[in-house]
């Protein structure tokens, strides 16, 4: 069965472009610790529970871990509907079996996470749980490519 709502080949270098961009941005933002002044901007909120909590209206925020978020979020997104140069049945099987492989392993180290992992690093899990299950997707579908080309 031929997967029909997958994006032209071309969409997956810009996909990597923003995932390249997104660690980068990632690296500065969380483990250098900078946050550049010109990012904090006023942004429209629909909730906000920092210090105050604040609904439907304008606040001012520094947006480098949105940014961060956007670029990888789009950028795996880009890569991982993206189609193969040469696309087949053998292809879409991959992606299939990918994608079940994925969702068992990303549930179940949510779940060794939920156990074992507290306090504000589990909201970091939690965070890093955003981007994971698309990218063991992609290490699966990249591992199930090169091996059946070597074949």
């Amino acid at each position: 069965m031929r997967v029909r709502f997958l994006l032209p080949h071309k969409f997956m270098f810009v996909g990597l472009l923003l995932v390249v961009l997104g660690v980068i941005s990632a690296y500065t933002r969380f483990y250098l610790g900078i946050k550049p002044s010109f990012l904090t901007i006023p942004v429209f909120t629909i909730y906000s529970s920092f210090i105050d909590t604040k609904t439907f209206q304008i606040i001012t925020n520094n947006i480098s871990e949105e940014i961060v978020i956007l670029l990888l979020l789009i950028g795996l997104l880009l890569i991982n509907f993206s189609k193969e140069k040469f696309e087949d049945d053998i292809v879409d099987h991959f992606r299939f079996k990918a994608l079940l492989y994925s969702v068992l392993i990303n549930s179940i180290l949510l779940l060794l996470s939920t156990v074992f992992i507290y306090g504000l690093a589990f909201i970091s899990i939690l965070s890093i749980n955003i981007f994971s299950q698309l990218f063991i997707y992609q290490i699966f579908f990249r591992i199930f490519i090169i091996v059946n080309k070597r074949n």
